[in-house]
């Protein structure tokens, strides 16, 4: 799931154990911005090093 990229949404996630990404999208107007990614586990998106 994507939500807002606040504070509030990230602690909430952080509360519940789920771990988060922020991800850069465009809109249907192509500005660009942040969303967060919350899912229970998220290790296939990290870069690794």
């Amino acid at each position: 799931m994507t939500y807002d990229n606040a504070v509030g949404v990230e602690t909430l996630a952080k509360w519940h154990n789920f771990d988060t990404y922020v991800v850069n999208m465009k809109n249907t107007h192509h500005a660009e911005m942040t969303e967060l990614l919350v899912a229970r586990n998220l290790d296939w998106i990290r870069p690794t090093v």
